[in-house]
């Protein structure tokens, strides 16, 4: 067995238009007791210094690229790590600071090496120290989570987020890399998913700590988001074709699927406030719209080269 001091690991991090709070990401990801071996940044052309301050910095490797959204910079970053031989990968957001044991502590679970470890993933808080909401993952069985909290270990869970994951690359072997076509939202839940789908298993480590600073901890953002804005149109979008996943693993059933995201389509319809320009005719039509693109989406998964 390998010691796990020997692995080789790469960070990515992903951003546009994040400036100052990159710079705080990335000297947390610096900090950190158990050192990176590359840290690789993935900026979607921002246009607010970002390049500048990227190309002052000498232990960084800075990928620019036309902004191709979350998904599309963790591509690009998963993709090079992959190719470059790396072990494990560990994803991050611009905007998530990481405690500085928060490599350590994924690492030295004993889930690190199971044989079939799909990905580790860290507890992350919003600013204020209360949970984020955008990075709860989702639980699996709830025996094996009430067996887990009792024993005091990483609990089992099916889907989280790119705010702190960490994977190795046999995953990217079997399963290929995460899928460009999302955009933004819903890549990281498609990605796991599509892991415990091929039998890996997934871990949430309590004792590893990030937080995150995005603007608001709202568990229903699509409630106040413009329906023009890109991150309501994918994001729906991509929430209606996660539902049929989780659906299909969890349940072998494409038609709860197809009710789990018409469920979602609605209590977004029922619980969002009408502004002046909008109107309820308009909002189910662009609903509608979004969950026949749900159901029909296929995103294309690209795997590497054998």
């Amino acid at each position: 067995m390998i010691n796990k001091d020997n692995y080789k690991i790469a960070a990515v991090v992903v951003t546009y238009n994040r400036l100052e709070l990159l710079k705080e990401c990335v000297e947390s990801i610096r900090n950190q007791t158990r050192k990176l071996d590359e840290i690789i940044v993935i900026n979607n052309s921002s246009s607010d210094g970002t390049l500048g301050w990227l190309n002052e910095q000498t232990d960084l490797t800075v990928i620019t690229q036309e902004n191709s959204g979350s998904a599309g910079g963790q591509y690009t970053g998963i993709k090079t790590a992959y190719e470059k031989g790396y072990d494990w990968i560990w994803s991050l957001d611009c905007d998530v600071i990481v405690d500085k044991y928060a490599l350590e502590e994924l690492i030295n679970t004993d889930e690190f090496s199971f044989d079939m470890i799909g990905f580790l993933t860290s507890t992350i808080y919003y600013k204020d120290n209360g949970l984020a909401y955008s990075n709860i993952p989702e639980l699996g069985n709830p025996y094996n989570l009430l067996t887990s909290i009792s024993n005091h270990k990483p609990i089992p869970i099916i889907s989280a987020s790119f705010g702190s994951l960490l994977f190795p690359r046999k995953v990217i072997t079997e399963v290929g890399y995460p899928t460009k076509d999302f955009f933004i939202w819903g890549d990281d839940a498609e990605f796991t998913l599509r892991i415990i789908s091929s039998n890996f298993k997934g871990f949430i480590v309590i004792k590893s700590k990030a937080y995150h600073f995005n603007d608001v901890n709202n568990p229903t953002p699509y409630l106040n988001i413009k329906v023009e804005d890109k991150r309501f149109i994918y994001g729906v979008r991509n929430m209606v074709y996660i539902a049929l996943l989780r659906n299909r693993i969890t349940h072998n059933s494409t038609l709860r699927g197809y009710f789990s995201g018409l469920g979602f389509v609605m209590k977004i319809y029922s619980q969002r406030e009408i502004n002046n320009s909008e109107s309820r005719l308009k909002l189910f039509l662009k609903l509608i719209i979004l969950y026949i693109k749900g159901v029909t989406f296929r995103p294309t998964i690209l795997y590497p080269k054998r």
